[in-house]
């Protein structure tokens, strides 16, 4: 028999030389000959019943036992399989067929007591439009006692959309893992989509989403901060350049929600380069007008204050103060002229 290297050297070979390559083949060319006798039809209950040591070869019998109806079979692989890589592959496999409604569901369910290779198996069959049973198998699995397991359970929750129990998890799960399930949750660029999901979580969770994410950009993470001056200075401290990629309604709406010097003058500088508002920007700034007006007002009672006490300790403090005003004034004369326009 000529040298064999890839499944296209199997496929020429006749039925009782594939099966001489099963009995003495490597195990990469036992699974090419497990394939070429499927492609023809032979006899695949005979592949299920032989005795084949590599759990890696076995994992490829299963696909295709299923693809070819032994489902008996199949179902013997996922119970009595020693390795859990491989009840893992045929326990799944059964999943997808109770789905479709081809084999009852207790197949699955009594499969959760298996190995975490396995629960994870049947998690991973989890997506919308699930089965209530499927569901409900995720649920109980956010109490698994691997933690790979109830990661697991929470993507597929997600992936099902019953957001509230996912979330729920989340909210209630110690905080190193949450932060790992979020680091995780976020991974290969879905950082946008999972902080849209939550809006609506408190702000601990979306602050531990800031602090979690390998890269953390405002238009990614946007969404779950909202006008949150709070979780703004969170992505400030991993982010020094947050405030460049917000837009000005944006750092206004943060500015007007919790006011600070630092933030008045920076939508000050921004507000000096804009010729007029653009439709998010401008239902801001009457609002932001008042606050000016506010400010310097408080300011002015402040710098009385303190100039009735007659210190020179205090000229430094009033000295600031001052500064402060001028940006207020400037931010509020920006303010009107984006108004006028």
């Amino acid at each position: 028999m000529a040298a064999i290297e890839s499944f296209e050297d199997v496929r020429s070979l006749s039925d009782d030389e594939l099966r001489g390559l099963l009995a003495s083949g490597r195990p990469e060319q036992r699974v090419w000959a497990i394939w070429a006798l499927a492609m023809r039809s032979a006899d695949i209950g005979e592949l299920g019943a032989r005795n084949e040591p590599d759990a890696g070869v076995r994992r490829n019998l299963a696909v295709v036992l299923a693809g070819h109806g032994q489902l008996d079979l199949l179902v013997a692989l996922a119970k009595r399989d020693p390795a859990p890589e491989v009840r893992a592959a045929a326990t799944q496999l059964i999943a997808r067929f109770a789905i479709d409604g081809k084999l009852p569901p207790a197949l699955v369910t009594e499969r959760i007591d298996d190995a975490s290779e396995v629960r994870i198996a049947v998690l991973g069959t989890a997506f919308a439009g699930a089965p209530p049973w499927l569901v409900e198998i995720a649920v109980s699995l956010l109490e698994d006692r691997d933690g790979d397991v109830r990661y697991e359970a929470f993507e597929a929750l997600v992936r099902v959309e019953d957001l509230p129990r996912a979330l729920m998890w989340l909210e209630e799960a110690p905080e190193a893992e949450a932060r790992l399930a979020l680091m995780r949750w976020t991974a290969r660029g879905r950082v946008r989509t999972c902080a849209e999901l939550l809006v609506g979580a408190s702000r601990r969770l979306r602050r531990l989403l800031i602090e979690s994410v390998r890269v953390a950009d405002w238009q990614s993470l946007a969404p779950a901060i909202g006008d949150d001056a709070a979780l703004v200075r969170a992505l400030a401290r991993r982010n020094a350049g947050v405030f460049e990629q917000m837009s000005i309604a944006a750092l206004m709406r943060a500015t007007l929600r919790e006011p600070n010097a630092a933030w008045l003058a920076m939508v000050r500088d921004r507000l000096a380069t804009i010729d007029s508002p653009d439709e998010e920007l401008a239902p801001l700034l009457h609002d932001f007008r008042d606050l000016c007006v506010q400010q310097i007002a408080q300011v002015d009672a402040a710098v009385r204050e303190l100039r009735k006490q007659r210190h020179p300790d205090l000229d430094q403090e009033i000295a600031l103060l001052e500064d402060r005003r001028v940006v207020l004034e400037h931010a509020l004369e920006y303010a009107a002229r984006a108004v006028v326009h």
